[in-house]
């Protein structure tokens, strides 16, 4: 009868294989963590950076409309004309044309799951009281033709 101790050195090579074979689901699952997290967070950075630049475009837009230089400008363009004049001032029209667009923006998000839809649902309610706005209701049958076709019947089926 062979003694115990003969088999220490296989039994050796099993516990340290098996101690590789974990070592390297382990690190499999961690490098596969790690690239997940890495996905997340380019993809969060991608998501501020858009709402970053959204931001300071809509700031800078509005800022240059409401300006008098724009205003007097505007106001000898027929088109233009006819969308203030659903409106009592350039500054409310201007005001409305920024609501729509932010909230194009937010249904942008939303459809590229940017955003929960808890958010969502309060931006949706936000635009259906908009909606019992009439100058609101006003300017977007004017300027309705402008935005993607989504969202225009999105707006619509409210």
């Amino acid at each position: 009868m062979d003694s115990p101790l003969t088999y220490v050195p296989l039994i050796s090579v099993y516990v340290v294989a098996g101690l590789f074979v974990m070592a390297l689901v382990n690190f499999s699952t961690m490098k596969k963590n790690m690239q997940k997290q890495s996905e997340q967070q380019i993809k969060n950075l991608k998501i501020q950076s858009e709402q970053q630049i959204y931001s300071r475009i809509m700031d800078a837009r509005l800022k240059l409309e409401n300006t008098d230089a724009f205003t007097k400008m505007a106001t000898e363009s027929p088109l233009f004309q006819a969308r203030f004049a659903v409106v009592d001032s350039p500054e409310e029209y201007y005001i409305t044309v920024a609501i729509i667009d932010l909230i194009e923006f937010m249904f942008r998000l939303y459809k590229k799951g940017m955003i929960d839809s808890q958010i969502w649902f309060r931006w949706e309610g936000y635009m259906r009281g908009m909606k019992t706005i009439p100058k609101f209701q006003k300017v977007w049958e004017k300027t309705k033709d402008v935005h993607a076709n989504e969202f225009r019947e999105f707006i619509n089926s409210l």
